[in-house]
């Protein structure tokens, strides 16, 4: 019944397709991959086991122990020790990942097999991969900063992503909006993402937008999302997308761009500050210099685009250390970052604060009207 050990360790190798026909009380599989892998996804009955020798005990009323890491590599000198131990015991040849393509129903074969790079980070698993495949994020903006984030989200199998502009392409939007072409020339923005998203990958639904978020529209399409992304080219709209989640209590990412410059935060619904907390009012018409006036590299673009989606996997799967209560700063020229925080909300927040007075997006949609350019 069992394989030949192509390592040359001797009869050690058994099939996931050998192991199933196996009866059940027959024996029992160690997972020796670490907790947080285990946790976040695991040959169902396995146990966890970091290598401690007292614990082998609890194994000896098992006739056979099948041993498993991710690949069927590390795990063979495991179970050379174990046979040494005096244990009936045998590699998974291939590992969980080759379990996973065989026995897990949830993701198939050509799921497991593309998102396999990631299915092994002891963060995502298996349930991890599950998640982001049942998650939705809105990206307001497919700009420079929108083009990254939704490449990134689609590329890791987010499984439903709505896209959100109003403008259409042109070429001085290529040079850091990768997510364009001179074929979408004069295509609006929304539509052309999509078109690159779909070809990306074929297998998430992608719902474009192709219009402005407005006071009107804002609750209706944010409260259908799980993470709202920021990349809006403009104050007004950055302030609507704020308000809006904190009042439909939605996570959201916020970034900005100019220049060598980039920054991004997070907010979570608590008692961690919002975008208004931090910046309180939309800035004067011109007080500020925008990307046509002062420039931007789209490298920039790229990488504070590339932390939104990064924000927004992390905030899906539970995992990680999320930019909540401090903004991270990336100075492009010098590659010096700093991480400015913020011990809580601003009890005078207009929206969250204690005395809050904004309480209704369409009842406060004149401040949302937009006056002048912004940061993409």
């Amino acid at each position: 019944m069992w394989q030949t050990n192509e390592m040359g360790g001797g009869n050690l190798n058994i099939s996931v397709q050998q192991m199933s026909l196996m009866p059940s009380d027959d024996y029992i599989c160690i997972d020796i991959r670490g907790e947080t892998a285990y946790q976040h996804g695991h040959i169902p009955g396995a146990v966890c086991w970091n290598g401690n020798e007292e614990s082998l005990k609890r194994f000896s009323e098992y006739k056979k122990l099948i041993v498993y890491c991710t690949y069927g590599e590390k795990s063979i000198v495991t179970t050379e020790k174990l046979i040494q131990k005096g244990f009936e015991a045998y590699n998974l040849s291939g590992g969980y990942r080759e379990w996973l393509l065989h026995c897990f129903k949830e993701l198939d074969a050509e799921e497991v097999t593309r998102y396999d790079r990631q299915i092994i980070l002891p963060q995502i698993g298996s349930e991890g991969q599950k998640k982001l495949k049942s998650s939705s994020v809105l990206i307001v903006g497919a700009g420079g900063l929108g083009s990254p984030a939704a490449l990134y989200l689609a590329g890791a199998r987010v499984g439903t992503i709505g896209i959100m502009d109003g403008d259409t392409v042109s070429v001085s939007n290529l040079q850091r909006q990768m997510i364009h072409n001179m074929e979408t020339e004069c295509v609006n923005k929304a539509e052309s993402a999509k078109l690159s998203l779909q070809k990306l990958n074929d297998r998430i639904e992608i719902r474009a937008y192709p219009h402005a978020l407005t006071a009107d529209n804002a609750e209706e399409i944010i409260s259908k999302y799980d993470f709202i992304i920021d990349a809006a080219d403009n104050f007004e709209t950055k302030f609507l997308i704020n308000d809006a989640c904190v009042l439909l209590e939605k996570a959201f990412c916020h970034a900005g761009i100019l220049q060598f410059e980039g920054q991004v935060m997070t907010y979570v619904p608590g008692n961690n500050p919002c975008y208004r907390c931090v910046f309180e009012e939309i800035p004067e018409s011109g007080s500020i210099p925008n990307c046509s006036q002062a420039g931007i590299i789209g490298a920039v673009a790229g990488i504070i685009g590339s932390i939104q989606a990064l924000e927004a996997v992390k905030y899906l799967l539970g995992a990680g250390e999320l930019l909540t209560g401090k903004i991270f700063v990336l100075d492009g020229l010098s590659m010096r970052t700093r991480i400015v925080r913020f011990s809580s909300k601003n009890e005078s927040c207009k929206v969250c604060g204690n005395h809050k007075t904004i309480t209704n997006i369409r009842e406060n949609a004149d401040e949302y009207m937009r006056k002048a350019c912004g940061l993409t």
